[in-house]
């Protein structure tokens, strides 16, 4: 019987493997970014409370809010093509966004990080293994990895 069980997780533990091609490795952006800076007009604000997640073609922002003890999600698809990145922001604390007057809602929470579209469009001015450098509307995003 003991046996049995085993081949049986072995199995499902193959097949979840399985599932995602590299393991949803996709090179240097695969993993967990914090958001360490935000730069405009040579202004640069100190940042710790924002994560970016990669895997695959889906992407995650989680931002941290310490006073309350909370936080937001947007998940989604992006497309990483040459030196862009196009998010297409879906989804909003576990719920899709289906309506213009919940993606005022969404909009409204993105404007700390001066995003101002559920379709934003970021150059990539640089991406290693430990660093990344996003561009938005003249504002810069430096990004340290954290996984």
């Amino acid at each position: 019987m003991k046996h049995l069980i085993y081949i049986a997780l072995t199995v499902v533990a193959l097949a979840l493997a399985s599932c995602m091609q590299n393991g949803g490795n996709i090179g240097y952006l695969y993993g967990q970014w914090r958001l360490e800076q935000v730069e405009h007009e040579n202004v640069a604000t100190e940042c710790d409370t924002v994560f970016f997640s990669f895997q695959s073609n889906v992407f995650q922002i989680r931002k941290i809010i310490y006073d309350s003890y909370d936080y937001s999600v947007f998940m989604g698809l992006y497309e990483h093509q040459n030196d862009h990145i196009k998010f297409n922001i879906y989804n909003y604390n576990s719920q899709e966004i289906l309506t213009p007057e919940y993606e005022h809602v969404v909009l409204n929470d993105l404007a700390s990080l001066h995003i101002d579209t559920v379709v934003p469009l970021f150059k990539v001015v640089e991406l290693n293994n430990k660093y990344m450098t996003l561009e938005y509307n003249d504002y810069l995003y430096y990004f340290k990895k954290l996984n």
